[in-house]
């Protein structure tokens, strides 16, 4: 293979995949991404990266700061906020060159692997082609997927550099990416089983016993980043078991893999958010089957194994990379695209390879006393073939595109979700999202009274009804829908936020504090509480406490913004006190406090400013 070959190869795949995603480039922020970025205060400061090491609350707002361990790709996201800060544009353009850059990676790799330039040629662009990825790419919450596989990648480059090159600055550089990789997203932990069936598959001329070496420190990195992760969130699952057990789960994970199936080779009804029914009995046809394939499965590939080994390995590529997402530990979604991305990889490898030996007539094929026409019938055969990949690479292309219209914004990818399945619960929710967030709070409420009655001990959509009751002056509304929220998570922080603001407008202040407090005490970063508590405070006149209160936010936020806010409320109390020059003081701190992106807040504390010094004149 010519190096200039597969040069100019990597760069027709990365110019494609940027024009296939060049129209996810206007969209907004959606669902997540308000908990790993636009609510995430340590974010906007570079200050903060070791914080997300250390402080789940760093990592996420709220309720993922229980379920993520991302350091990396948390850093990213502030990254993006020092250059960009809250548009979206910027974030958006990362997501996909980061993704086309995973498409190169992966030409790159399929090369050391397969020495075929068109195999990895084709199967680089299905991937980065593929409907499924939408989610993880027009999403930028999916940041961490892109992150995690831009690693994970390397690092298998680098270890497959190594064998061949023996040069101890490969395999260091292939341990450095991997714990990048691990520290991005969790699905990495897949990566050491991975290289151990790499080489079972393809150094079958070593001893196991020069094999396990190589493997070892990959397994301890791994081994190190989940006891890293477990002493951080002291937890390792995100939930119980799905139907309560186990074996459930196991079930229920079963019946997940023929959709699996169905959206890898048919992308078309695609949805943000699976509802799964969880099995019960392996009775169940959507279980009996699935399970009877995958016997099949298992009983065909030692033979596999023996007579194709590049088949078998992408095989093994496909279900080994599904593990960390079968819910052997119990994630929050039984079933999503996101989960695709790198497991995808295998599926497209094995399309690829059809195709390719379809294409590609080999020499050698047409020897003395092979029927006449032979050659003409495999060259025919070769040009539909090659007709049949250009257009399932345009149906991919063209139907990632029109997914990411899909993904411009909340309202939009809801609606597409109900188009599916019209009775989604997490739908419904997201719809009064939605609403909520174009400030159409009477339009939410329907939606999410839905969501309630279909599901009453779900903590979410109770949050969001309460914030829109609070929006609409519906304070008693809002504190009946809140406290039942509560009481489902008590350590729910949103709702103890706006519960407490709902007292507070009812003039009930004692029970307003002690939410405030409460949330406090779960999480000291939690910087609105105090915003809140010297609010309650200033309202009843203890204006000492109040400033108090506003001074803890300094205390525990590099949040320019929230400090500049709390500078403001402190010099509006030394107004009422008629301390002119402390007022002044705080105002000028205020001032000093907002960069660019805050032109609204330095125009409230210059007019507070030069308001008073008008009064003085």
């Amino acid at each position: 293979m010519e190096r200039k070959d597969i040069l100019k190869a990597a760069l027709i795949i990365f110019l494609l995949s940027l024009v296939v995603y060049s129209n996810s480039l206007g969209g907004q922020f959606v669902y997540d991404d308000g908990y790993f970025i636009v609510k995430n205060i340590h974010i906007r400061n570079l200050a903060n990266i070791r914080y997300f090491f250390t402080n789940p609350s760093a990592v996420a707002f709220s309720e993922l700061s229980r379920d993520v361990y991302r350091p990396l790709s948390a850093i990213s996201y502030a990254v993006d906020y020092h250059f960009w800060k809250l548009d979206t544009f910027g974030y958006h353009a990362v997501n996909i060159l980061m993704h086309a850059a995973n498409a190169v990676l992966l030409f790159l790799l399929l090369v050391l692997i397969l020495g075929n330039i068109i195999t990895a040629f084709l199967a680089s662009l299905l991937f980065a082609f593929h409907p499924v990825q939408t989610e993880v790419v027009a999403w930028i919450s999916g940041r961490s997927s892109i992150l995690f596989l831009f690693f994970y990648l390397l690092t298998f480059i680098f270890y497959i550099t190594y064998l061949r090159r023996r040069r101890i600055v490969y395999v260091m550089l292939s341990y450095a990416c991997c714990i990048a990789s691990l520290f991005s997203k969790e699905m990495a932990v897949s990566l050491p089983m991975l290289i151990a069936a790499y080489d079972v598959h393809f150094r079958d001329n070593e001893p196991l016993r020069k094999k396990i070496p190589r493997w070892i420190p990959y397994f301890m990195l791994t081994a190190f980043f989940v006891a890293t992760r477990y002493f951080i969130l002291n937890r390792v699952s995100q939930c119980e078991w799905w139907g309560g057990t186990p074996y459930r789960t196991f079930l229920t994970m079963l019946s997940v893999l023929p959709e699996y199936a169905r959206l890898l080779v048919w992308p078309v009804r695609l949805c943000a958010f699976y509802v799964t029914p969880i099995k019960v009995s392996i009775a169940d046809i959507g279980v009996i089957i699935p399970l009877i394939v995958m016997i099949a499965i298992i009983i065909a590939m030692p033979f596999v194994f023996m007579r194709f080994r590049k088949i078998s390995f992408f095989i093994c590529w496909l279900f080994i990379t599904f593990i960390p997402v079968s819910n052997i530990v119990p994630l929050r979604a039984l079933m999503a695209e996101r989960f695709l991305y790198l497991p995808s990889i295998g599926f497209c490898v094995l399309v690829a390879m059809a195709f390719a030996a379809l294409i590609v007539t080999r020499p050698g094929r047409a020897v003395s006393g092979a029927r006449p026409g032979h050659a003409g019938k495999r060259k025919v055969v070769g040009v539909v073939a090659a007709v049949l990949a250009g257009a399932l690479l345009a149906f991919y292309g063209g139907r990632t595109m029109m997914r990411n219209e899909d993904w411009k914004d909340s309202l939009t990818i809801t609606r597409s979700i109900l188009k599916v399945d019209p009775r989604n619960p997490w739908a419904l929710m997201s719809l009064g999202v939605g609403y909520s967030a174009e400030g159409q709070f009477d339009k939410a409420i329907e939606p999410l009274k839905k969501v309630i009655a279909m599901s009453d001990t779900y903590f979410a959509p109770k949050n969001i009804l309460g914030f829109c009751y609070l929006q609409l002056g519906r304070f008693q509304d809002a504190v009946d829908i809140l406290e039942q929220a509560v009481r489902i998570k008590p350590d729910n922080l949103e709702a103890l936020s706006s519960l407490g603001v709902a007292y507070a407008n009812l003039g009930n202040y004692e029970k307003a504090v002690r939410q405030f407090e409460k949330a406090i005490s779960i999480d000291r970063s939690f910087v609105e509480a105090y915003i809140n508590l010297g609010t309650v405070y200033d309202r009843v006149g203890r204006y000492e406490r109040a400033i108090e209160e506003y001074k803890r936010v300094e205390q525990n936020t590099t949040s320019r913004q929230d400090i500049a806010v709390s500078y403001i409320r402190i010099g509006d109390i030394y107004n009422k006190l008629d301390m002119t020059d402390k007022a002044k003081e705080y105002y000028r701190n205020a001032i000093d406090m907002c960069d660019r992106s805050m032109y609204e807040l330095k125009k409230i504390a210059e007019h507070r400013l030069n308001a008073r010094w008008e009064l003085e004149r």
